[in-house]
């Protein structure tokens, strides 16, 4: 993590040393006013008749090198802390707009494991903890540091005594509480931001599936899914009160036993004439100083220390640093499994809580090297021998955790092939379609497609070889244009109007006032124009194959009858994989490959199928009665 924000600090080096150097020059002149004061306190003892500073103690002169140690100092503090601000905000607005990248780029894969809930947290919570520190407590920090470090040298300039005393006395206690501290502060607030993205995860879902949660009165199981979360967040924000306000209590039995051994200290000095009582005077509120510092940057602490794990979590998003080095985990946090047990433990201790609730953690399925960018050109595909099958697939198993999802299937498709993917909801379709896609990492085997390797293509080279059109399309709020283009960022408005046309959109998009450039949105079109201008994205972007799932299945009769039109339209003299619910469609392509449990069952034309009296005649007589039965 330290890696990743060294190389965006570095070009920030120059503001950096700057603004330490004038914060150093602004807690110089804080000294000023302490100083003049011991002066003053020995000018009328008679212990000094000429200082070179204040003179003889003329009160416009006095009056005026505090005015101008104020004024100087205020002036270079503003500077200081607005360079140092300025320096931490740069490296923060690089890692979010990396994040955010990231969080788009994300493949499938590891974004279904890492969850939703954890994406969102982490690129809208984090960056805002993050962000909040940088503007505030880390300003203050470095301020106080630099204040904390020139009076002390100041306090050693009077007498080594003071700056000993101050040492030896005040920093095994500081000491003790910031360990004391970082022992149990780290762990609770990783905890929390984990249960927050849980509860995150939990939302999102409800939200997403807000019509099916309605239709089934399952707004109980709902809430059900939120206790747990919701309480550990709670219970976990009250730990971490708990070990801030130790930290505080540890701040003020520090300032106490300093300002006991000073006093001491100053009587012994002043009984043997090692020092004025102008310069104990000094030295006593040198130390006095000293309480606004050095509690600023004990107590900025907390929120430096929450920024902190929400830097790491945004630097694993972003997939650099180490936090995201082991890529084999595949945990997710959810809301429900162990939370009976993790909620036990909270309720048990700080630590105890911290770590049970941080066992779900899912830093580990984040790769180290997660794309940073997105598609902005429009890269041409490796061209590959024309007696090259389109897809190759060769010995295939997937696994999700202990259980095989596809199961050592192996079969060819030659280019310009219209193949179906038919069987039982489980039987693996959807799976290997996302492993033909290279959306999902196959546990053995192999697969080419093009004659190349989906799976080490690079994501926007990958897109033009194979497309993967699924259930669930998004519409950006934007334009019509800019939501086709982004499969092409160069395509020309004939382009655009061709691929609509395709897909039976361009009567449509014609009637908008505004055209291409008409403003479209998620919730401004129904079902039916978001998948069809999905499968206009893929008439632009023109990939050699196309995977579709299920892209019919949720469509009433006569939507599904539109985008069967426009599925072959966009799939004509292209080589398409389908995942296929209703069977009638799957009579249509030039060939069927019928799973169950993970393995292909049957492999050849409807008609043969059909006739073979085997699953797949099973299926077609099933759905068949079916239908008899709903007239």
């Amino acid at each position: 993590m330290l890696g990743a924000v060294g190389r965006r600090l570095r070009p920030q080096l120059p503001r950096v040393v700057g603004s330490l150097l004038v914060l150093l020059a602004s807690a110089g002149c804080g000294l000023v006013m302490p100083l003049v004061l011991g002066v003053v306190v020995d000018a009328v003892t008679g212990k000094v008749s000429h200082h070179p500073l204040i003179g003889d103690g003329d009160p416009w002169r006095v009056l005026a090198v505090l005015l101008v140690a104020l004024v100087l100092g205020s002036a270079l503090n503003g500077v200081g802390t607005a360079w140092s601000a300025g320096a931490a905000d740069r490296v923060v607005a690089s890692l979010r707009e990396d994040a955010v990248a990231a969080a788009l780029t994300l493949d499938q894969e590891r974004a279904e494991a890492l969850g939703s809930g954890e994406v969102v947290s982490r690129s809208s919570d984090d960056v805002a903890a993050v962000t909040s520190a940088v503007n505030t407590a880390l300003p203050s920090a470095i301020a106080a540091v630099t204040g904390v470090v020139v009076t002390v040298a100041g306090m050693a300039g009077i007498h080594w005594a003071f700056a000993l005393v101050l040492v030896v006395v005040t920093v095994p206690v500081y000491a003790w509480t910031v360990r004391r501290y970082l022992r149990q502060a780290p762990p609770l607030y990783r905890a929390e931001r984990a249960q927050r993205a849980a509860r995150a995860g939990v939302v999102l879902d409800a939200v997403r599936g807000g019509s099916v949660v309605r239709r089934f009165r399952a707004e109980g199981f709902v809430r059900r899914r939120l206790v747990v979360p919701s309480w550990l967040v709670s219970r976990l924000v009250v730990l971490t009160q708990i070990a801030t306000t130790r930290l505080f209590g540890g701040v003020n039995l520090a300032e106490f036993l300093g300002l006991a051994a000073l006093l001491g200290t100053t009587f012994v000095l002043l009984g043997t004439g090692a020092v004025t009582l102008g310069a104990a005077t000094t030295a006593v509120l040198f130390f006095l100083r000293l309480y606004d510092p050095i509690g600023t940057a004990l107590m900025m602490l907390d929120q430096l220390q929450s920024a902190y794990t929400s830097l790491g979590r945004i630097v694993a998003l972003v997939g650099v640093g180490g936090a995201d080095g082991a890529a084999g985990g595949s945990a997710r946090t959810s809301a429900d499994g162990n939370d009976d047990a993790r909620g036990r433990a909270a309720a048990s201790g700080p630590r105890r809580a911290a770590r049970s609730a941080e066992a779900a953690r899912p830093d580990e399925v984040l790769a180290s090297s997660a794309p940073a960018g997105v598609v902005s050109a429009d890269p041409a595909p490796a061209d590959a021998p024309s007696d090259v099958p389109a897809v190759v697939v060769r010995e295939l198993d997937v696994h999700y955790g202990p259980r095989r999802a596809v199961a050592g299937v192996s079969f060819e498709v030659a280019r310009g092939t219209n193949v179906a993917l038919v069987g039982a909801s489980g039987a693996g379709k959807s799976t290997m379609a996302a492993v033909v896609a290279g959306v999902r990492t196959p546990t053995r085997g192999s697969v080419r497609v093009a004659g190349q390797d989906p799976h080490a293509l690079p994501p926007a080279e990958r897109a033009r070889v194979v497309a993967l059109v699924s259930q669930e399309n998004h519409v950006f709020a934007g334009t019509l244009r800019e939501n086709l283009t982004l499969a092409a960022p160069s395509a020309t408005d004939d382009a655009v109007w061709e691929a609509l046309s395709a897909v039976s959109l361009a009567e449509w998009a014609g009637q908008l006032s505004g055209g291409l450039d008409t403003r479209v949105s998620q919730e401004g079109l129904g079902d039916l124009r978001r998948q069809l201008l999905a499968l206009a994205r893929v008439a632009l972007l023109a990939p050699e194959v196309v995977v579709l799932d299920e892209p019919v299945s949720r469509a009433a009769r006569g939507e599904a009858e539109i985008l069967a039109r426009a599925v072959a339209a966009v799939c004509r003299e292209r080589t398409a994989i389908t995942v296929i619910h209703h069977l009638d469609q799957a009579a249509l392509c030039d060939r069927i490959l019928v799973m169950e449990r993970g393995a292909v069952v049957e492999d050849g034309a409807h008609e043969q199928l059909l006739h073979g009296g085997g699953r797949y005649a099973e299926l077609w007589a099933a759905s068949h009665a079916d239908e008899h039965r709903a007239g």
